[in-house]
C-alpha cells in the first residue's frame, strides 16, 4: 500500500481581551494523527460497481474521531465514506464508484483520512482503475415481475431487445456479476438518464402496445423508446359535438374546445392517457366518427368511412366489429338489444385483432348478454361455431347461439373491468375469443348504497336505486359517499341532516337518485317496479313549470317531459314543493327553487302530458301572491322577495279525479 502522511493540526489565532475573570480554556491538539493501515481496497472495479476497503487505526495518546474514504475523479471528489471511529481496531467499507456519461475507463484516487479528537490526521491515498460496464448481453426486468429478457451488445456500448411489451414499461437493466460475491450493477432513471444503484424504473413506452425495440446505450446513458406523439388539434366542441377524422394509430389528439379531456372517461379500447395527461389514439389507422358525450364526459367512437358510415367486419376481417346485448354499455349501461343507441364497437388494435372492455358496475351488470356482430345491427352474427377457442376467464360461458353470459355459480368481481378480445387472423369462422379481468379503467362504478340497497351507475356522476320501499319516519342512510353532510337534501321529502336523515313523504315505492359532482339527490315516485308512478294508481302528482327549479334555478324543471320530478306526498293528498326565491340565472344557491319574477306552473298526472289538474282552488293567502288564468303564475304586480323560503302545499282527491283530471287546492306562503 502508499505510504500514510502523518502531521498535526496548528491552531494560529490572534489573542482577544477577554473579561478579567474569565477562564482562558486549554485546547489539547495531537501533534500526530492516529497510526492507520489500509488492509484492502478493490484495485479495479466497474463504474457504477462498490469499492470496498478494510482499514485498521489506532491511536494510543488520544481518542478516535472519525475514517473517512474520499473517490477523486482527477481532481472532483465524486463520493464519500465516514465510518464513526469509537476505539481501536479494523473498519470495513464501500465507496460506489459511480456511473457518468462520456467518461472513458481510467484511473481513480481513493484517500483514507483517519482523524483524532486532537484533530490529528493521517492520510494514505491509494489508486484504483475503473472501466464502463462492458458485457456481451445485459437484463431487462419489468418492475411488476411481469418478464425479463436478454439484451444484445449491438455495437460499442449499446444494447438492445426486441419483444412483445406493453405501451408503458417500467423496468430495470441488469448486468451480469461483477466480482466474485455474484454482485451486480442495476440501472434505473433519475428523470432524464440510466443511473446506476436508483431505484426508479425506466420508463420505457411506444405510442401502442405490442412488438418494437428498447435500447440502452452504457456510455451516453439514454434509452429508449420514451413515446414521441405527433399531436394533433381537433375541433370537437358543445356546439359540434360529432365529426368525422381521418386517424391513425398513435397519434395525439387535442381537443381546445373541451376543457379537461384527459379527465373524461375516455374510452380505454381506443385511447391512452399518460401520466402527463396526454391523449393518444391507440385502434388502426382509418375514419372514425368522434360523438362526444358532455354530460357523461364520454366520447363514442365508431369505426366508419370518409363519409360517416359505420364499418362492418370485411372479407379479410378487417374493418369493424359490434357488441350487442343487455345489462352492458358504455359509457353507462344503455338499452337492451338495441341496434343503434345500444350497439357499441371493439376497437381494432392491431390487424384483425378487436378489444372490447366494460367496467364493473358502471358498464356491465348482473344478467348481462352479449352477442357480436358484424355490423352496427342484425345481420351477420358470431354463434358458438364460429369459434375455434372460448377462454371466458371462469365467470363467462357462451350459448350455442353466440350469447356470452355470465356462468352459473360465477358473479363479476368489484371494481374490476372485464377485457374481451376477439382474434379473427385465423378467419371468421376460426374466432378465438379470450376475457380477461382487469384493473378498472376511467368509468369504474363506486360502491355507493342507500340503506344497504346498491346504487346503479347511471352517468359519471349519477347514481339511482331505481325502486325501494320508503314510509313517513323511515331513517334514511347513504354509504360509498364522501362528504354526505354537506349535501343539498330537499325539505319536503326529508328532515334532519345528512348524517340523521328521515323520509317526510308517505309510504311508497321511490327512486332515489344522487349526483356525486353536485352534491344532491333527487327523489321521485315511482312503482315497485321502478317504472314512474301515476296519479290514477299511486296518487303522485308529476310538476312541470318554468319558473320552478330543482335543485338550483338554473335548472328549471321546464315543459315537455320536463326533469319530471314528482311532488312529496307529506300527508295522504297534501302535496309539498319548498325552495327560496332567486334569479333565473342563479346557478349556485341549493334550494333555490322558485324563481322570484316568473312562474308558470302545471301539475300532471303522469310523467309527461296527460291526465292533468282541473280546477284550481287558491287559498286566501296563495291568492295575494299567484293566479290560475289556465297555468298557476304570479299575481298581476307580485315578486316574490329574493332569499326568503317559500313553501306551496296542494291539496287534491283522487276520489275526484274524472275524465283525466283532479281538482287541486293551492296554497304559497313564505316561511
Amino acid at each position: 500500500m502508499n505510504r500514510y502522511i502523518k502531521y498535526s493540526m496548528t491552531l494560529i489565532c490572534g489573542a482577544a481581551a477577554l473579561v478579567s475573570c474569565m477562564k482562558t480554556p486549554e485546547l489539547a491538539l495531537a501533534d500526530n494523527g492516529p497510526d492507520m493501515t489500509v488492509n484492502s481496497c478493490t484495485e479495479s472495479a466497474y463504474m457504477g460497481a462498490d469499492l470496498k476497503f478494510s482499514v485498521t487505526v489506532s491511536d494510543d495518546d488520544f481518542a478516535l474521531s472519525t475514517l473517512k474514504a474520499r473517490l477523486y475523479y482527477d481532481d472532483a471528489q465524486v463520493g464519500e465514506t465516514v465510518i464513526r471511529t469509537k476505539e481501536n481496531g479494523t473498519y470495513e467499507g464501500s465507496l460506489t464508484a459511480p456511473l457518468y456519461k462520456d467518461i472513458p475507463d481510467g484511473i481513480a484516487s481513493v484517500v483514507f483520512a483517519s482523524q483524532n479528537v486532537g484533530m490529528g490526521l493521517t492520510y494514505d491515498p491509494l489508486y484504483v482503475s475503473l472501466k464502463r460496464p462492458d458485457f456481451l448481453e445485459l437484463t431487462l426486468s419489468a418492475q411488476d415481475g411481469e418478464g425479463t429478457w436478454k439484451m444484445k451488445r449491438t455495437s460499442g456500448y449499446r444494447y438492445e431487445v426486441t419483444a412483445d411489451f406493453p405501451s408503458l414499461l417500467k423496468a430495470f437493466v441488469t448486468t451480469p456479476a461483477v466480482n466474485a460475491e455474484g454482485e451486480f450493477i442495476s440501472l434505473g432513471w433519475d428523470g432524464s438518464a440510466l443511473s446506476a444503484g436508483n431505484e426508479n424504473p425506466i420508463p420505457f413506452s411506444a405510442t401502442i402496445p405490442g412488438q418494437y425495440t428498447v435500447s440502452v446505450d452504457l456510455m451516453s446513458l439514454e434509452a429508449a423508446p420514451f413515446k414521441y406523439v405527433v399531436t394533433e388539434e381537433f375541433d370537437l366542441s358543445e356546439q359540434s359535438p360529432q365529426a368525422v377524422y381521418s386517424l391513425r394509430q398513435g397519434l395525439g389528439l387535442r381537443f381546445p374546445h373541451i376543457d379537461g379531456i384527459a379527465d373524461w372517461d375516455l374510452d380505454p379500447d381506443f385511447f391512452t392517457v399518460d401520466d402527463d395527461k396526454n391523449v393518444t389514439f391507440d385502434a388502426v389507422d382509418g375514419y372514425y366518427k368522434f360523438v362526444a358525450d358532455f354530460k357523461n364526459t364520454f366520447i363514442k367512437v365508431l369505426p366508419c368511412d370518409a363519409l360517416g358510415n359505420t364499418l362492418s367486419l370485411g372479407g379479410g376481417c378487417d374493418g369493424a366489429v359490434w357488441a350487442i346485448g343487455q345489462n352492458f354499455g358504455k359509457p353507462v349501461i344503455g338499452p337492451s338489444w338495441n341496434s343503434t343507441d345500444g350497439a357499441y364497437a371493439f376497437a381494432q388494435v392491431s390487424p384483425k385483432v378487436y378489444q372490447f372492455t366494460l367496467n364493473v358496475g358502471g358498464q356491465i351488470k348482473d344478467g348481462v348478454a352479449l352477442k357480436i356482430y358484424h355490423q352496427m345491427g342484425w345481420g351477420g352474427e358470431f354463434t358458438k361455431a364460429d369459434f375455434a377457442s372460448f377462454d371466458g376467464a371462469g365467470v363467462f360461458v357462451m350459448t350455442d347461439s353466440g350469447d356470452i353470459n355470465i356462468a352459473s355459480g360465477s358473479a363479476l368481481a368489484d371494481k374490476k373491468a372485464y377485457r374481451f378480445t376477439l382474434d379473427l387472423r385465423q378467419g371468421a369462422s376460426a374466432a378465438v375469443l379470450k376475457v380477461r379481468e382487469v384493473e378498472a379503467i376511467g368509468g369504474a362504478a363506486l360502491d355507493i348504497a342507500v340503506n344497504g340497497t346498491k346504487a346503479d351507475r347511471l352517468s359519471r356522476s349519477i347514481y339511482k336505486v331505481s325502486a325501494m320501499s320508503l314510509k313517513k319516519g323511515d331513517a334514511v342512510s347513504f354509504s360509498g359517499i364522501e362528504g354526505i353532510a354537506d349535501w343539498y337534501f330537499d325539505p319536503d321529502h326529508f328532515t334532519g341532516s345528512g348524517s340523521d336523515l328521515k323520509f317526510n313523504a308517505v309510504e311508497g315505492w321511490y327512486s332515489v337518485e344522487m349526483d356525486i359532482d353536485a352534491g344532491f339527490v333527487t327523489v321521485r315516485r315511482v312503482k315497485q317496479d321502478g317504472k314512474a308512478a301515476t296519479f290514477k294508481d299511486e296518487g303522485a302528482i308529476t310538476v312541470m313549470a318554468w319558473g320552478l327549479a330543482h335543485p338550483v334555478m338554473t335548472s328549471q324543471l321546464a315543459w315537455e317531459s320536463g326533469a319530471l320530478i314528482t311532488m312529496a306526498e307529506i300527508e295522504d293528498g297534501v302535496y309539498q314543493f319548498s325552495g327560496l326565491a332567486v334569479e333565473e340565472t342563479d346557478g349556485v344557491t341549493m334550494g333555490g327553487r322558485f324563481r322570484y319574477d316568473y312562474l308558470s306552473i302545471k301539475f300532471f298526472g303522469q310523467a309527461g302530458w296527460g291526465d292533468e289538474m282541473g280546477d284550481v282552488t287558491l287559498t286566501d293567502g296563495a291568492a295575494k301572491l299567484i293566479r290560475v288564468p289556465g297555468n298557476i303564475e304570479l299575481a298581476e304586480g307580485v315578486e316574490l322577495e329574493k332569499g326568503a323560503m317559500y313553501v306551496m302545499t296542494v291539496r287534491a282527491d283522487n276520489a275526484g279525479f274524472t275524465g283525466g283530471k283532479f281538482n287541486c287546492t293551492v296554497d304559497l306562503v313564505k316561511k
